[in-house]
């Protein structure tokens, strides 16, 4: 299964066209599979008494609220045209995750294939609703969720008519440190949700945590992207630049590669080096024809295209059917050789 690997530039464009075109292209040269935005109208979304979080306080400052800092981070509805028109051209998979109800029809009309369910919506029964009623593919993501309400939004999702889920794993801390990854719950969730496929979404620093979760099962990797970790806003410092997400794309494909099978199986270049690291029945001395095979003329050795050590007990006692050199492979036709 291959790992589909998502650079969400989010807001991190910071309301400018042309850096989201050159974050664009800087993803597509990281291997990417899609591009993410986050489309909303931040009076929709934000009341004037929220406050910001801790992470937005420590990248953006006090000085403004939650919601003037939202402001300027919107990509307006034509914009997010234009930036999927020039995804389109660089044939990267594009969508955009909605915020707010507003954004979420305005993305319906755009026939979206691919519904993002923010970890903050998890809760948002109309919301839900609202996407379940699409009958697309939904991913979910459940930073700041129990185990309850991550089973309530899928069911209150397939009432609705979607069925075609992939539930993320999650930590919403920006970023997310390497103790609070807890990548233990994608096997968690794999065991919980038997059926439904397995996603990650990545808040750490660097490529590590990815390319574990690759390691683990994941069908989806999704890491904020920037071309910049001093640019301003609020997510820059928790985002993947270029060569983080060329590092992840190299280690999801190197974890793909040699995952390989379930089946044992001896391959081409280990049938040739079995002879030369195994052992064979080997003549410890010169051996005369009708000679009885005994510790003091046949020993084992390599290299491993005779008779097999296997039949050292069995071989014991018999009376040799050929004159052998020293260190020559004891044949005998009652046995076959091994090879």
């Amino acid at each position: 299964m291959m790992v589909y690997v998502i650079a969400e530039i989010g807001c991190n464009h910071n309301g400018d066209v042309e850096l989201a075109k050159k974050m664009v292209d800087a993803a597509v040269d990281s291997g990417v599979n899609a591009v993410k935005f986050q489309t909303f109208k931040a009076d929709k979304l934000i009341s004037k008494i929220a406050p910001k979080a801790a992470y937005q306080v420590a990248t953006t400052g006090d000085k403004d609220s939650q919601l003037e800092m939202t402001k300027r981070l919107e990509l307006s509805y034509d914009d997010y045209l234009v930036m999927k028109a020039y995804c389109e051209s660089k044939s990267v998979d594009v969508f955009s995750t909605a915020f707010d109800m507003d954004s979420l029809h305005f993305l319906e009309s755009t026939d979206m294939s691919i519904y993002k369910i923010p970890s903050g919506e998890i809760t948002n029964l109309p919301f839900l609703e609202e996407i379940g009623s699409l009958n697309k593919k939904v991913l979910l993501s459940t930073g700041m969720a129990t185990m309850g309400e991550i089973h309530k939004a899928i069911d209150i999702l397939e009432e609705n008519g979607t069925h075609d889920i992939t539930i993320l794993h999650c930590t919403t801390e920006y970023p997310t440190p390497d103790g609070d990854l807890n990548l233990n719950v994608i096997k968690n969730f794999q065991k919980e949700f038997q059926g439904y496929q397995i996603g990650f979404s990545d808040h750490s620093i660097g490529h590590m945590a990815g390319v574990m979760a690759a390691t683990m099962g994941v069908s989806v990797i999704e890491k904020h992207f920037t071309t910049d970790n001093n640019l301003p806003g609020p997510d820059q410092k928790a985002s993947g630049t270029p060569d983080v997400f060329k590092a992840l794309v190299e280690g999801i494909k190197f974890v793909q590669l040699a995952k390989g099978s379930y089946d044992k199986v001896v391959t081409p270049i280990e049938m040739q080096n079995r002879i030369v690291a195994r052992k064979s029945i080997i003549a410890k001395r010169p051996i005369k024809k009708g000679e009885i095979f005994s510790e003091e003329n046949i020993t084992l050795k390599r290299p491993g295209n005779g008779i097999s050590p296997m039949h050292w007990h069995e071989i014991m006692g018999m009376k040799s059917e050929s004159d052998f050199n020293e260190d020559e492979l004891v044949t005998d036709a009652r046995f076959e050789t091994q090879g």
